[in-house]
C-alpha cells in the first residue's frame, strides 16, 4: 500500500471522553519543565491503559493541546487549561470541533463534518461510506473493513453522547440515522479562530481571504459550523468591531483583511478573559 497522509484510526473505536483529555492536559502542563513526557507516566498517573493513553494522546494531538511524541502542552493548551480547564465553556468545544473537523490528516472526522453533513438531510454510516472509497490506494480491505465503521461510530458518539452534544451539531433522529441539529451560537472569536487556522492551512501569509471562501469553500469556518452565508457576514462584522479584521466590500471587493497581531492562543485568552 502507498503511504499515506491520512490517519484512519484517531479515535480507534474509544469514546471521546473530554475528562480523561482535560485530565492529561492538566499532567501536561504541570509537567512542562521536563521538555518530553513520557506516555508511561500517563499510564502510571491516569490508571489506564496505554492503548487508551495513546488515544488520548491522539485525541488532544488533534485539538492542538498538545505537541505529538514530546506530550508537552501548546500555546493554545496553555490558555485552555489556565482558563477552561474542564473544557466547560462552549466556545472550547466549538473550537475543537473546528480544529478537528476541518484537518484533512483526520480523514475520517474530517470529511464526515466537511462533506457527509453538509451535503445530506440525514446522514449514517452507510451514507458516509462512499465518500472513502478512495482510501483503498493507502489501506488494505481488511483495515477499512475493520477500523472505518468504528471511527465513523465514535465521531458521531462523540456530538450525540459525549461533550460535542451540548453543542447541538447533530441530532439523533433513530438508531444510525442523524440530522443537524439546532446548533448554539458561535461565538464571533471562536469563529475569528477559525478563519486564522483555515488561512494558515490553506493561504498561509495571505493578508486577505475571499468572505466567499470562508462561507462556503472545502474546510471553511462557514461550512463546517454548518452557517448560512448572512450568519458569516454578521459574525465577520462582529469580529471587525472587535478590531481584529477589516471587511472590504466596496467596488469590486468582497473579503476580509487580517492585523498582524493576532494568533490563535491570544484570540482564545482575550475571549476568556473577556466572557
Amino acid at each position: 500500500m502507498v503511504g499515506s497522509p491520512y490517519k484512519l484510526q484517531l479515535t480507534k473505536g474509544f469514546f471521546v471522553d473530554m475528562s480523561q483529555i482535560a485530565r492529561m492536559l492538566a499532567y501536561a502542563v504541570d509537567h512542562q519543565g521536563e521538555g518530553r513526557i513520557p506516555a508511561e507516566a500517563l499510564v502510571k498517573s491516569m490508571g489506564v491503559s496505554a492503548s487508551r493513553v495513546e488515544n488520548l494522546c491522539s485525541l488532544a494531538t488533534a485539538f492542538e493541546l498538545i505537541r505529538p511524541v514530546v506530550l508537552t502542552p501548546t500555546g493554545l493548551g496553555l490558555i485552555v487549561h489556565r482558563y477552561d480547564p474542564f473544557f466547560d465553556d462552549l466556545a472550547t468545544l466549538w473550537l475543537f470541533h473546528y480544529l478537528v473537523s476541518s484537518n484533512e490528516r483526520y480523514v475520517v472526522w474530517n470529511r464526515l463534518i466537511d462533506q457527509v453533513v453538509p451535503d445530506n438531510k440525514a446522514f449514517s454510516t452507510v451514507i458516509g461510506r462512499p465518500h472513502f472509497e478512495d482510501l483503498s490506494q493507502h489501506y488494505s480491505e481488511h483495515s477499512m473493513d475493520k477500523h472505518l465503521r468504528k471511527e465513523m461510530g465514535a465521531v458521531w458518539n462523540a456530538y450525540t453522547e459525549q461533550s460535542f452534544q451540548y453543542l447541538g451539531f447533530i441530532r439523533a433522529e433513530s438508531d444510525q440515522i442523524y440530522t443537524l441539529g439546532d446548533p448554539e451560537p458561535v461565538p464571533p472569536s471562536v469563529f475569528h479562530a477559525a478563519t486564522m487556522v483555515y488561512r494558515e492551512r490553506h493561504a498561509p501569509g495571505a493578508a486577505t481571504l475571499e468572505i466567499n471562501s470562508i462561507a462556503r469553500a472545502a474546510n471553511s469556518p462557514g461550512r463546517l459550523f454548518c452557517l448560512t452565508e448572512r450568519q458569516v457576514r454578521d459574525l465577520l462584522d462582529e469580529i471587525k468591531g472587535m478590531g481584529y479584521i477589516f471587511v472590504e466590500t466596496r467596488a469590486d471587493l468582497d473579503q476580509i483583511r487580517f492585523r498582524d497581531d493576532s494568533d490563535l492562543p491570544g484570540i482564545m485568552r482575550r475571549y476568556y478573559e473577556e466572557r
